[in-house]
């Protein structure tokens, strides 16, 4: 009996670390990312093409009744739009539903959304896309309630599966193997990255992301079905 309790204890731990998000993704203070972006729009034979490169440095922890916030601040170079940089997604007074559908059309809102914290919520991530009130050092109310109804979806769930699907209507992720000719830019020591794709980003997109255990994101794609906006974003280098 004392050898089954230690064996189910152990697997206890082990089951335990495959879904910690801390043990997947590092999100330690001083944890850094360089990325590569690029943003094709307008004519798809003949697009307009924006490129610059971001960092991105974890800065703080901050302990709240729904999980964990991770603060990030991000410095960019290059020449991104305006628009790119600027563009909202929760305003206060709005649906969360309905402001996706309008700003998740072009990859601003994917820039937006790289700048914004990350809440460890049980064995999930969110990113908090304009919910964090970060003078008061709390979720705005309206965050705190789609979160509460599900309104909001988690970008990672974890342990990260073959099969494993999580998300909402707006905003669907499974794990699967990614289409051939997808994901041609990720780096070559990433080849084996976990692919997670969404066939509904908001309105009209496609969002593949490809992660590596310990290291985090390492390459992203997204594409809108309608008006053309294609985005790419790719792993220079990473360090903790």
């Amino acid at each position: 009996m004392r050898g089954l309790a230690i064996a189910l204890c152990a697997f206890s731990i082990v089951a335990s670390a495959q879904e910690d998000p801390l043990a997947w993704f590092p999100l330690q203070l001083g944890s850094r990312w360089v990325y590569e972006h690029e943003w094709k729009s307008g004519d798809r034979t003949r697009p307009d093409v924006d490129r610059w490169t971001t960092e991105e440095t974890i800065t703080g922890w901050v302990t709240i009744p729904q999980g964990l916030v991770v603060l990030r601040e991000v410095k960019q170079q290059g020449n991104a739009t305006e628009q790119t940089v600027k563009n909202r997604v929760i305003p206060r007074n709005s649906q969360l539903r309905e402001v996706q559908q309008q700003s998740i059309t072009h990859p601003g809102y994917l820039v937006a959304r790289d700048r914004e914290p990350y809440l460890v919520n049980g064995n999930c991530i969110y990113v908090i896309a304009d919910g964090w009130d970060g003078q008061g050092q709390q979720l705005r109310p309206s965050y705190r309630e789609y979160l509460a109804n599900g309104a909001v979806s988690p970008d990672f769930c974890f342990p990260l599966q073959m099969g494993r699907k999580w998300g909402n209507n707006d905003m669907p992720w499974r794990v699967e193997s990614a289409r051939e000719g997808v994901g041609s830019f990720v780096p070559t020591e990433y080849a084996e990255a976990i692919h997670i794709f969404s066939s509904h980003f908001g309105s009209g997109g496609w969002e593949d992301v490809w992660f590596q255990k310990g290291v985090g994101v390492v390459g992203e794609h997204y594409i809108h079905n309608g008006t053309y906006d294609e985005y790419t974003k790719k792993l220079v280098s990473s360090s903790r």
